[in-house]
């Protein structure tokens, strides 16, 4: 019996050892701390200025790409950042690399620690179609990428517009997605995957990054990411498989070996756009068929995913498109605070309810919800009501017009919005009032400051749109 308990207790900690970059039973709450284009309000400086305020609600913040990317670089410019040309010259339009130090000294200060936005499955040319940049990480090592380096299947093998670089790209076929505006880098190569490797290393080594997001992980396989994971130890990873069927990010995160979260699609496309903002509450929940229990739907559904789900209600792609969520904010913040996984707030949403989701962030953290607590769904029908097992107390959510005001036997009414109300214990009611005093609410901003337009286009003018909860290029 002993060395059972003995090989047990290895292979448990030999899995928390692989699942370093996935928090277990996270009570954090995390901040988007951009949008599309918002270089000149989100930029490096102006959310220096805003540290303090984010660290009063937010324990993490995902800043948008520092690398300098195709096309001007200049501060405040328009260049987003999604087709990276140089690796390691962090001077981009969000704000120069000291600038970039700056704010994360800041942020640490604070208490938040700071998620890098990774573009590695694509890379722009230095001048042109295969010219790249050398990457130059110092002690952390050089590289080059060339023509071997790109993957076989890239459009500069099959678009004339190529001119002297058609069909020179000699590496392996892509292991995902082809991405037309940049070219897609070959993960199976060892240069590309030491390379990959040293910029991680250096954005956290030099600049004081904790975590990392993925973005378009669709455009290579899983595996690299747990591989790039394996060799950087980030606090958190998260990637962005944007897909909103439940098996599709679920297999993606076998893929990484459970090396990763994921961003919880699911949930934003069951939850919040089919759902909540149709007034169509039972699409709010799927039913965990293992133990025919209702809980909000996604990810968080089941209790095999639900360690590895960042929920979210929109983000910078999303907000602008066809999938942006199009009901009432704090309704769907307080939907997302009383659920499993780490909630992500949106930036343009903190700023139009923040007195609202930072009440809700307060109840959730006082009623001890984490990343893993069981919710039970128990209304879906005129209006939506979930139970929230947390360590301190149990979080009631109801949502809806219809829903009723009645204040349970043993709970109190700790925060109530638009159609929304959350009950917590009365023995909590001291503890949510002391919390209520450190954190004083800021007034909020109209959110029609931040009602962006337009779409994402890439640098080669190519769109993207939506379609079946995927994101594909027009």
């Amino acid at each position: 019996m002993k060395k059972k308990i003995l090989l047990f207790t290895s292979l448990m900690l030999a899995g928390g050892v692989a699942m370093a970059q996935v928090p277990r039973q996270s009570t954090d709450v995390l901040l988007q701390g951009f949008y599309w284009e918002s270089q000149n309000v989100t930029g490096w400086t102006q959310l220096t200025k805003e540290a303090a305020a984010i660290g009063k609600s937010f324990t993490g913040i995902w800043l948008p790409p520092s690398a300098a990317a195709e096309g001007d670089n200049t501060v405040g410019g328009t260049n987003v950042g999604y087709h990276p040309r140089i690796w390691n010259n962090q001077n981009s339009t969000w704000g120069t690399a000291d600038n970039l130090k700056t704010l994360i000294n800041t942020l640490h200060n604070n208490n938040v620690k700071v998620i890098a936005d990774i573009v590695v499955n694509h890379r722009g040319g230095y001048t042109s179609w295969l010219d790249f940049a050398p990457d130059n990480f110092g002690t952390y090592g050089s590289y080059q990428l060339t023509a071997a380096d790109v993957c076989s299947t890239d459009e500069v093998n099959t678009d004339p517009n190529a001119g002297i670089y058609y069909g020179k790209a000699t590496g392996a076929a892509d292991t995902g997605e082809n991405w037309a505006g940049a070219r897609d880098l070959d993960m199976t190569s060892t240069n590309v995957q030491n390379d990959i490797k040293a910029y991680l290393n250096w954005l956290k080594g030099e600049f004081g990054y904790d975590g990392f997001r993925y973005d378009l992980v669709k455009g290579y396989n899983g595996s690299y990411v747990g591989l790039f994971n394996d060799a950087t130890s980030p606090w958190l990873s998260v990637g962005e498989y944007w897909d909103g069927g439940y098996d599709a990010v679920n297999n993606w995160l076998k893929a990484t070996n459970y090396k990763s979260m994921a961003f919880d699609f699911p949930a934003k496309y069951a939850i919040f756009n089919n759902g909540l903002a149709q007034g169509n509450f039972g699409n709010m929940s799927w039913t965990d068929l293992t133990i025919n229990k209702a809980r909000p739907a996604g990810l968080i559904h089941h209790g095999s995913t639900r360690p590895y789900a960042v929920t979210f209600v929109d983000n910078h792609d999303t907000y602008r498109d066809d999938s942006k969520f199009t009901g009432v904010v704090d309704q769907a913040y307080a939907v997302l605070m009383a659920s499993a996984g780490i909630p992500m707030v949106f930036y343009p949403h903190w700023k139009s309810a923040q007195s609202l989701i930072e009440k809700q962030i307060a109840c959730r953290k006082v009623a001890g919800i984490h990343s893993e607590t069981d919710v039970d769904v128990t209304q879906k029908g005129t209006y939506y009501e979930s139970y929230s097992y947390g360590t301190a107390g149990t979080l009631i959510c109801r949502v809806g017009a219809s829903a009723p005001t009645t204040v349970p036997e043993g709970y109190f009414l700790a925060a109530q919005g638009n159609s929304w109300w959350y009950y917590l214990p009365t023995a909590l009611q001291d503890v949510l009032t002391g919390v209520e005093r450190i954190d004083t609410p800021v007034a909020q901003t109209s959110s029609a400051t931040y009602d962006l337009s337009g779409r994402r286009m890439s640098e080669n003018a190519k769109g993207v749109v939506i379609q079946n909860g995927k994101k594909v290029l027009k």
